[in-house]
């Protein structure tokens, strides 16, 4: 192995996708952070991909001993391995708590960085008050893509740790590639995964009562049960398809599609829908379809309300009826729509500008490795 001559490596979960075709959330926020970063010369990706992005500096981890380990502790001993007597200064793990912790334990050299993208309460190694007190304990820094995030962090630890943890929203690149239609369709998006936390059904049933008094609108649904599924193979996406038979020439399917078909789609829609019963750490789907001059209407859990501030439409319940009235309203009014659509672009370009964001995030890289 030829040792790596960056100061930083970033390591990405094991099983994700670091790859243009089918990308999810970490994955391209890691792509986009490492290219606007001024420290990108310095940076190497760690993963498990074969086929990564081919404009950023990548390490393939080998996991050989899976069978023997466990996919999770071979990757892990392999990220050390590599770490090992190398030039690498700082270490950012993104998404495993375990894994940045088993790096500070074999390698205390390093500093060494965890980049939370899901509420910690759910992930494994801080799950408990004492567990989150030790993580901030031996770890230099913990980067918080949102507010909400930081809160549950911090819920039950010492408040003198509060000084480790950090808000790096995601945000996204400009896409000059992506141009936003200057006539929007009447189209009605929702991007994400078919399954009951997603607000998908409750979705489905509004529609079916809805769209019949807009024959003009028509709503379009991206994604499956997961990444990688065929769509329609789950019973919960069968009750979907069910409660829209009525107007199922209103309504398209197109199952799992690439992020370029989804921010392509993104860009001709008007209306974007994120019912999520679930609390959402993020939501980069809003995000997208903020940057994308879409009226965004969200839930109220999670860090949802937090990346939609006064722009989009916060629900105050998740529900078929709540969502007939909310959807009944907005698409009466083209006026709205536009009104609610440039709110959001603008807070989209605003307050969640990739280079201004990727420059807090060097300050702290510059603080760990030069200590200024």
């Amino acid at each position: 192995m030829t040792a790596l001559t960056q100061d930083i490596a970033v390591i990405l979960p094991p099983r994700e996708r670091f790859r243009a075709a089918d990308a999810g959330a970490v994955a391209l926020t890691v792509h986009d952070f490492v290219v606007a970063s001024r420290f990108q010369p310095q940076i190497v990706v760690f993963g498990g991909e074969t086929q990564p992005f081919s404009d950023v500096s990548f390490c393939h981890v080998p996991t050989t001993w899976a069978w023997l380990l466990g996919k999770n502790l071979a990757y892990a001993q392999a990220c050390i391995t590599l770490l090992r007597e190398q030039k690498v200064q700082l270490v950012e793990v993104h998404n495993r708590i375990t894994l940045a912790l088993r790096i500070k334990k074999s390698l205390p050299r390093l500093a060494v960085a965890i980049h939370l993208h899901n509420d910690p309460h759910g992930m494994e190694g801080a799950k408990t008050a004492k567990q989150r007190q030790f993580l901030l304990e031996q770890i230099d820094i913990v980067y918080c893509v949102s507010e909400y995030v930081r809160q549950r962090l911090l819920e039950g630890v010492a408040p003198e740790l509060a000084v480790k943890c950090h808000v790096i929203h995601n945000a996204l690149a400009d896409n000059h590639s992506v141009n936003i239609a200057a006539q929007k369709q009447h189209w009605l998006v929702y991007a994400g995964r078919f399954i009951p936390e997603k607000g998908a059904l409750a979705l489905a049933q509004a529609l079916a009562q809805v769209l019949p008094h807009f024959p003009q609108w028509r709503a379009v649904f991206l994604g499956a049960w997961g990444f990688g599924h065929a769509a329609g193979k789950s019973d919960y996406e069968q009750q979907v398809y069910a409660a829209l038979t009525t107007v199922a020439s209103q309504v398209e399917f197109r199952g799992h599609v690439p992020h370029s078909e989804v921010m392509a789609t993104l860009a001709q829609s008007s209306v974007t829908v994120v019912p999520s019963t679930c609390a959402e750490a993020f939501g980069r789907v809003v995000l997208e379809a903020m940057s994308m001059q879409n009226a965004v209407m969200v839930s109220s859990f999670g860090a949802l309300p937090e990346i939609a501030g006064d722009a989009a439409i916060v629900l105050a319940e998740v529900s078929s009826s709540a969502l007939v009235q909310q959807l009944t309203a907005l698409l009466d009014s083209p006026e709205r729509i536009d009104l609610v659509a440039n709110a959001c672009q603008q807070r989209a370009h605003q307050q969640f500008n990739l280079n201004r964001i990727v420059h807090e995030l060097d300050a702290k890289r510059a603080q760990l490795l030069h200590g200024v």
